[in-house]
């Protein structure tokens, strides 16, 4: 199955060609300019070094969130129109998942005993996170929005924490560091690592992709915001 791979969900946006979980081509962009400008521009270049018409993919990958409200709108509607026009199905990925499919543990504990949490900083103390076993990245507690405190205490609490079988945890991604601040004021006395510059590469979405996901039809994407925006709460709270 040859797809197209796609990530627009946070700073920085990206897009890569696959085949049966190779890679033919990828490109990151990390300008400064908006996604709508360099989202499209990257899809064809990236087709075109591969070589490879929209005629010619399977499908379309992409993450449906959570991360940046507009990323994830740019990406979801582009996406969907390229579909729609080619013909062809798509494969909604998680972005905690691509996250943390898009990282490699390279520390001494093997997987098997690691807990990874993919984090992304939702501000004001809140994070877009979920925590996986690190070799199976069956979600222990499942992808959302929450309180950085939270979360940290309901790590403490995951039973394979308690009892040792996950004797390490990895927090990666933008959020990483607010969970530090979290765990190192709760002084829960956890093996923890944090990578705070892990990123969302087209490898994590293509994993996610090739991991028995379901293509659906292009009219079925649909964004997975997991909060409301900014503009919805100061609404709510007029």
């Amino acid at each position: 199955m040859k797809l197209l791979v796609c990530d627009t969900s946070n700073t920085n946006c990206s897009a890569g060609v696959f085949e049966d979980g190779k890679e033919l081509c990828y490109e990151l962009s990390f300008e400064t300019k908006t996604h709508s400008e360099t989202f499209m521009p990257l899809v064809h270049s990236v087709m075109e070094k591969a070589k490879v018409k929209h005629e010619d993919l399977d499908g379309y990958a992409v993450t449906v969130g959570p991360g940046s409200f507009t990323g994830i709108r740019i990406g979801v509607a582009a996406v969907k129109g390229m579909a729609l026009a080619a013909g062809k199905k798509c494969i909604a990925v998680s972005s905690t998942e691509a996250l943390a499919r898009s990282c490699e543990n390279a520390t001494m504990t093997p997987k098997s005993e690691t807990l990874i949490v993919p984090a992304i900083d939702a501000r004001n103390n809140r994070v877009f996170a979920q925590a996986a076993e690190d070799d199976t990245l069956r979600s222990l507690i499942p992808e959302d929005a929450y309180d950085a405190d939270d979360l940290a205490e309901k790590i403490s609490k995951i039973p394979e924490v308690i009892y040792g079988k996950r004797r390490q945890i990895l927090v990666v991604g933008s959020g990483a560091n607010v969970l530090k601040k979290a765990f190192e004021k709760a002084g829960y006395g956890l093996n923890i690592y944090y990578a705070p510059g892990a990123a969302i590469m087209p490898k994590g979405v293509a994993r996610a992709a090739f991991a028995d996901k379901e293509l659906i039809d292009a009219r079925d994407l649909k964004a997975s915001y997991c909060a409301v925006s900014q503009a919805e709460r100061l609404k709510k709270n007029e």
